[in-house]
């Protein structure tokens, strides 16, 4: 091997280090267009993967497909969320902290107040507000209804997710109606949550005929006022 004059042997390993560094970086993404800073990035993809699910479900859409939507490469998608589950996992969480913002403002209330606490709100208006603010994104509907479907099976990586956040729903739909002196809150919470179930699916399968808003408020004014 010939040896390197002493300059030389140091540009060579500052050339090194510099490597070494790029590597640990973030991979190369796209050349068609300027790179997004790491939070903006992470929006691309979560809204990509969104589209992907409400249509194709967890089992139907893939890396690839995002990153392809995004004009990125799979390495470049995995550094962000290191596998699909983790990415199905940043779509609910980021759709659950965007609801809960619009929950609390509507209702006047800090956001822990809507699952803890002294509920200050009865199950009509908590309702309400939550069919109101699916009317405006049917696209994050769908997304949830598929992935509720799928996650009927416990091998889901959504499953425990769902599980989780139906008792949650329960058990705060219970205190709004026992906050307003119902007779069994439990069963209205377990009967509100279905009708809003069933009225959003048929929506979603017939959205020309169906008008969610008026076919929920029919419902809620016979059921309660």
């Amino acid at each position: 091997m010939i040896a390197m004059p002493n300059q030389w042997t140091r540009v060579w390993k500052a050339m090194m280090v510099m490597v070494a560094a790029r590597s640990e970086k973030e991979p190369e993404e796209s050349l068609a267009h300027p790179r997004l800073g790491p939070a903006q990035r992470r929006e691309q993809i979560i809204d990509a993967a969104s589209q992907l699910i409400s249509r194709n479900g967890f089992w139907g859409f893939s890396v690839r497909q995002v990153a392809a939507q995004c004009d990125l490469t799979e390495p470049a998608v995995i550094y962000h969320f290191k596998n699909k589950v983790g990415l199905l996992i940043a779509v609910l969480e980021r759709r659950d902290r965007e609801d809960m913002a619009q929950y609390s403002h509507s209702l006047g209330v800090e956001p822990e107040q809507i699952w803890n606490g002294d509920v200050r709100f009865g199950i009509r208006d908590i309702c309400d507000v939550l069919m109101a603010r699916n009317a405006k994104q049917p696209e994050i509907v769908r997304l949830y209804t598929i992935l509720q479907g799928e996650s009927l099976s416990d091998h889901h990586p959504a499953y425990e997710y769902y599980q989780k956040r139906e008792r949650r729903v329960i058990a705060m739909l219970t205190r709004a109606a026992e906050h307003d002196g119902l007779e069994h809150p439990q069963q209205e919470a377990y009967l509100a949550l279905a009708m809003m179930d069933g009225v959003q699916l048929r929506w979603l399968r017939n959205p020309e005929d169906v008008d969610l808003m008026t076919l929920w408020r029919a419902y809620a004014d016979a059921r309660w006022w």
